[in-house]
């Protein structure tokens, strides 16, 4: 991308704010800290740009239909109709034409898909932020997905990552404002990441190696002799999307989002694995003689330091344990969260605590809806502006990826023992686990 084109770029894109966020906030300085996709005209001017711009535009957009911070705004919230229309782009964005996909297939793999495959279907199975999903079939028999990367979005993502106020964006409505370089660019390499297809690869056996024997989760096969920087070919998965999940029945949903959660919650603190990416496009719930939840999606994904694993645990024994309190506040201590003790005693550090610790501190179920995804992200934002909580750079993407996996899992508006469920994962931590 030469520098006149990301100079357009960076003009579209502030035109684009400008003109299609209708913006509602608390904040008398006018800045854009408390922002809120509000009507279907902000959200349907801000779904047509962001899917003829993809990149980290896309990205935005598919993270303001599910953010609670955005969807549950403090005045007013985004309709139903508008973040639907935002919603599309988790997988059905426009995609580009079968001929500029075939191209990037052969310039990867050395041959048109037409020859590659058995069977090829030029029209696009879903479409998102960096690529688009075609069916195929191998000379094998066996049907899979192949991801191709959008000719030129890696120079587009680039240039949209160069902006610190479009890194906020990405952050989240309720951590953006409040992060500092070196945060902002832990998550800028993160989803420049996204664009290798060989490490994303290799991150999808790790975690379906973790889960191996695991009676719910799956995960794609990965064909590597067909898959490259830019193009991957896994097994098909089918199932319903979480939207479509939601409106089943109650019993299904419980399923579901339990096996989210296990997912979410279990891969850093049971395996030290984090998809940082909760998108709710990235699972398909599949209700056949026993629900199964696929795992899609793993550009952006990585191995926890011990550290960060160590301290993410011990924090998570301090809210199953009655009596955790003290070991809760050291483990923030330990993980590089606690700036300032004297904050503990806050009316806004005791509200976050109450939150995190909602759903464990029942034996039975526990509803997760989303006014309890919106109280979680709202006390996080008010304990980071207290002061007394920060989030260093080694543990920005593990709380994002909390906050939005929150977010999905409320919208399945399920009873269920989460507790009993996380005390599976790793214990109460009275006695060793590892």
């Amino acid at each position: 991308m030469t520098d006149r084109h990301r100079a357009e770029r960076k003009v579209a894109l502030a035109r684009l704010w400008a003109r299609a966020k209708q913006i509602v906030t608390t904040d008398p300085k006018g800045s854009d800290e408390d922002d809120h996709i509000v009507d279907e005209a902000a959200a349907e001017a801000l779904a047509a740009q962001a899917g003829k711009l993809k990149g980290g535009l896309a990205k935005v957009a598919q993270l303001a239909a599910y953010d609670p911070g955005i969807s549950l705004g403090r005045r007013r919230g985004a309709s139903a109709a508008a973040r639907a229309m935002l919603g599309a782009l988790w997988d059905r964005a426009p995609g580009v034409s079968a001929a500029a996909i075939a191209r990037v297939v052969e310039e990867d793999l050395g041959k048109p898909p037409q020859q590659l495959f058995a069977e090829w279907d030029p029209h696009p199975l879903a479409a998102a932020s960096l690529g688009q999903v075609h069916a195929a079939t191998l000379h094998t028999g066996d049907d899979v997905v192949v991801k191709v990367q959008y000719p030129g979005v890696a120079e587009a993502l680039a240039a949209d990552l160069d902006e610190t106020g479009f890194l906020r964006k990405l952050a989240g409505s309720e951590l953006g404002a409040r992060l500092d370089h070196e945060a902002l660019a832990v998550l800028a390499a993160a989803v420049r990441g996204e664009l290798d297809y060989r490490a994303e690869a290799d991150a999808q056996t790790r975690f379906a190696t973790a889960w191996a024997g695991d009676p719910v989760l799956r995960f794609p096969r990965v064909f590597d002799e067909l898959s490259s920087r830019r193009v991957l070919t896994m097994t098909r998965a089918r199932g319903k999307t979480v939207v479509e999940t939601a409106a089943a029945g109650p019993e299904l949903r419980r399923d579901a989002a339990l096996a989210i959660f296990r997912f979410a919650w279990g891969s850093p603190l049971a395996h030290g694995l984090l998809n940082a990416d909760p998108n709710p496009g990235n699972f398909l719930v599949a209700d056949r003689d026993a629900p199964v939840v696929w795992c899609l999606d793993f550009g952006c994904a990585m191995e926890l330091t011990k550290g960060v694993w160590d301290a993410d645990r011990e924090l998570h024994f301090g809210l199953v344990d009655p009596d955790g309190a003290e070991r809760f506040r050291m483990a923030l201590a330990a993980g590089g969260l606690l700036r300032r003790a004297d904050m503990l005693a806050t009316t806004a550090h005791r509200e976050w605590e109450r939150a995190l610790a909602a759903p464990f501190a029942s034996h039975g179920d526990f509803r997760w809806t989303a006014a309890y995804a919106s109280e979680l992200a709202e006390t996080t934002g008010r304990v980071l502006a207290a002061g007394g909580v920060g989030l260093p750079a080694p543990v920005l993407l593990l709380w994002r990826q909390r906050l939005g996996a929150a977010a999905v899992i409320a919208m399945l508006d399920a009873h269920a023992p989460f507790r009993r469920v996380l005390v599976e994962l790793i214990g109460t931590g009275k006695r060793a686990l590892r």
